[in-house]
């Protein structure tokens, strides 16, 4: 069946419409309440109700072990001066919220700005998702999937996209799926630096965009304005990029020949959840790209900070090689999708001024990625992990169906991931101090006929910290590397494997799974805790490290992204915007802190 889908109109569909808004509502009142932004109270047995300004907002559902409230999206009601109506408007309660919200007007006012612009994309994806199960969208090749998930699942605007209209969310929105050719700039050599993995050639990174037909034509077109390979390096950037920012912040470099124009070529490709990340649709083994957009988008303009880009090639290589080399994450299938090639341009007037906005110094490069398709064996199939979040339409978790799938039991499904995608993660942490911002889009599950077998690790930009601690491991990484990597103290990295992939994975996926009645909550985190355990019994050598990554601790911080934005507002910063703490919470790993004997699962 096909389910390409036309164009957004301003004309909504009356019932997707409702549908959206009563999902984005939903997510509001629960996800503001994990954030401690309002207080619902139960009032009996599975009803809840919180003040909201002057009204309440009631519903039945359960807490979860995050003190997260779950709630049944059609029993959400709206009570004023004791009379009850169904709720569905997230925006009517985000006005009835704004007297006791920390932000200002000015600020709400843009919040729920990037609300609306989330209710236009959430429009095209349940178009284009209607009728698809759980099995029928697990059928799907990646990208496609990838498409069709409902993104951030703790942005209450995921898909903010401030700037963009209907053109924008059709053409380059992640829901559309709509395959696009990248424009080409020839950069000059003295202008700024390509970097390069040893053994890896600027024609191999050419050949992984363009086929030769196309090869031929760029470089006769870089040709005529009288340049070549030898004193510019191709450098592929968006076509939204080009025509909003490019062109005119950098007519300069252009007038003057460091800069060349060259138009589109190459193949098609088509946006990840981040939408700055780009798969190659007509070569899925090719090599991914991730290209700056300067669109405001759930927490930040999504630039590229250049001070990574020099060392990724490095980085990338020397934890490919770390991963490789180390027996428990070889044995557990770990894999690093290499960033083999990087490069960014400096605007010559922002990079010069001290405290110029975060955002203009983060508007022309590339980053070339290893894509998890090439890294497949026959019969495995590569999924971001926010799929284990995701539901169907009909409320049945792609998590269940990979159960299914499997053949396996619950218990032993969920045995499968811990060992071969947390430990790893904590491995990582405990053995060579490094620690991932895990979220669902950062981390690839390998599956092998539904069955977890590995993961793959992305995304070295800033979502990669080093332990502020001397430790022995740290000998081998290049010196270049360690200077310009983040650190933290060990127990901030914890904080990151906590926040990411426990507080906006497993949150939400343990949730599901109770709801589905796949296995209980308390299961879920008990058998977390108990292969975290395993693996500490399995490597006593690590055991002083255990105490400062420490998983147990009885609470834990919580990241509060939403909250995050009432407090920075919407102005321009020299920095990336740091996430805000709400209330800490009990940690759900320390009611199931259990110590086996036995090894890891095999």
């Amino acid at each position: 069946m096909n389910h390409a889908h036309h164009p957004l109109t301003a004309q909504a569909d009356p019932a997707l419409w409702r549908l959206a808004n009563r999902r984005l509502l939903t997510k509001l009142l629960s996800e503001f309440a994990y954030e401690g932004l309002i207080e619902p109270l139960e009032t009996a047995a599975g009803q809840f109700r919180a003040r909201a300004g002057k009204v309440h907002y009631g519903w039945h559902g359960r807490i979860n072990a995050w003190g997260m409230p779950v709630i049944a999206a059609d029993t959400v009601y709206r009570d004023v001066d004791g009379r009850q109506e169904p709720a569905w408007d997230p925006l009517q309660a985000l006005a009835d919220l704004a007297p006791d919200l920390p932000t200002p007007a000015l600020t709400l006012a843009q919040y729920a700005s990037e609300m609306q612009q989330t209710l236009l994309a959430d429009l095209q994806l349940l178009a284009a998702r209607r009728g698809l199960t759980a099995a029928d969208l697990l059928a799907l090749p990646a990208d496609r999937l990838n498409s069709l998930l409902d993104g951030h699942p703790k942005a209450i605007p995921s898909k903010g996209r401030v700037g963009w209209g209907l053109a924008e969310h059709h053409a380059y929105g992640t829901e559309s799926a709509r395959p696009f050719a990248l424009h080409w700039l020839a950069v000059s050599r003295e202008l700024a630096p390509l970097f390069l993995a040893d053994g890896l050639s600027e024609q191999q990174l050419l050949a992984a965009s363009c086929d030769g037909v196309e090869q031929a034509r760029l470089l006769a077109r870089l040709a005529e304005h009288g340049a070549s390979r030898a004193s510019h390096w191709l450098l592929p950037v968006h076509p939204w990029q080009w025509q909003t920012h490019i062109a005119g912040q950098f007519a300069g470099l252009l007038a003057g020949g460091e800069l060349i124009h060259l138009g589109e070529f190459g193949d098609r490709y088509v946006p990840q959840p981040s939408l700055r990340t780009l798969s190659n649709h007509d070569r899925p083994d090719a090599l991914h790209l991730k290209l700056p957009l300067t669109v405001l988008n759930t927490s930040s303009y999504r630039g590229l900070p250049g001070k990574y880009l020099a060392v990724g090639p490095a980085l990338s290589r020397w934890l490919s090689d770390t991963v490789a080399g180390d027996a428990t994450l070889a044995e557990g299938r770990g894999l690093v999708l290499e960033e083999p090639a990087g490069g960014h341009v400096p605007h010559p007037f922002y990079s010069a001024l001290p405290g110029a906005p975060y955002h203009l110094n983060e508007l022309l490069g590339a980053v070339w990625r290893t894509s998890p398709e090439s890294l497949l064996d026959d019969g495995e199939q590569a999924l971001m992990f926010a799929v284990l979040q995701q539901c169907d339409d009909q409320g049945r978790p792609l998590a269940a169906e990979l159960i299914r799938r499997s053949g396996l039991a619950p218990e032993a499904w969920l045995t499968r991931l811990f060992d071969r995608c947390v430990v790893p993660l904590y491995h990582l942490q405990c053995r060579y101090g490094l620690g991932f911002i895990a979220h669902g889009q950062n981390l690839t599950l390998i599956l092998d006929r539904a069955v977890p077998v590995g993961v793959a690790l992305k995304d070295f930009q800033g979502d990669l910290f080093l332990a502020d601690i001397a430790m022995a491991e740290h000998a081998s990484l290049p010196d270049a590397v360690k200077t310009t990597l983040p650190t933290m103290p060990p127990h901030y990295l914890i904080h990151n494997l906590w926040t990411a992939l426990f507080g906006s994975v497993f949150r939400f996926m343990a949730s599901v799974l109770d709801d589905a009645d796949v296995i209980a909550e308390p299961v879920f985190y008990r058998l977390l805790a108990e292969r975290l355990r395993a693996y500490q019994a399995a490597h006593p050598e690590l055991a002083e490290r255990y105490a400062l990554f420490d998983p147990f601790t009885a609470d834990m911080p919580r990241l509060s992204l939403n909250r995050a934005r009432f407090v920075a507002g919407y102005g321009d910063s020299a920095e990336r915007p740091i996430h805000a703490l709400g209330p800490t919470l009990p940690n759900p790993l320390a009611a199931h802190d259990a110590r086996p004997v036995q090894g890891l699962h095999p």
